[in-house]
């Protein structure tokens, strides 16, 4: 929703040369989170995390680079792309308010709903994700609560098929 996505490309993956995984989680400077995008065996060397859009908008790449720099060290200064997308800005991921918006602004409930963790095709297709998680819904935290539930639930499904009792 109210979030940025942040590529940033690099030549090579000089972090991993000072034995530093690409990752960091940062309350200072626009991004909140960073990961090693890289592709196999560090080709098209990339760094991405989410970054929050503020009133004025989603960061600038100078910020976004000074970050880097501060976590990473020099070589972050010079990438060969940034890419930067305003989620916020788009019509499909933050729906524009309504009257009856909730705290999420919009009036449907897009994260955790019950029917999430509902199974179909008579108890068959299980739900799972981020997004269906009533608990840190859009973090790793919701992912994994979510496979936990269905899990469990595809593991008493397959307890009252054995027992006979479904």
């Amino acid at each position: 929703g109210n979030m940025a996505k942040v590529v940033v490309t690099y030549p090579q993956p000089f972090w991993r040369r000072r034995g530093l995984a690409g990752a960091a989680f940062s309350h200072v400077g626009p991004l909140r989170e960073v990961h090693d995008m890289c592709g196999p065996e560090g080709r098209d060397a990339a760094l991405f995390g989410f970054a929050a859009v503020t009133r004025r908008g989603a960061p600038s790449a100078a910020e976004v680079i000074a970050q880097l720099v501060e976590l990473f060290g020099p070589e972050a200064a010079s990438p060969t792309e940034v890419v930067i997308a305003d989620w916020s800005s788009e019509p499909d991921t933050v729906p524009h308010a309504a009257p009856d918006a909730g705290p999420t602004g919009t009036p449907e409930q897009t994260y955790g709903h019950p029917w999430f963790a509902q199974p179909l095709a008579d108890g068959r297709l299980h739900w799972a994700g981020t997004e269906t998680s009533p608990h840190a819904a859009g973090h790793i935290e919701g992912a994994l609560a979510s496979a936990e539930r269905a899990v469990a639930a595809i593991d008493q499904n397959s307890q009252l098929t054995k027992s006979g009792a479904f």
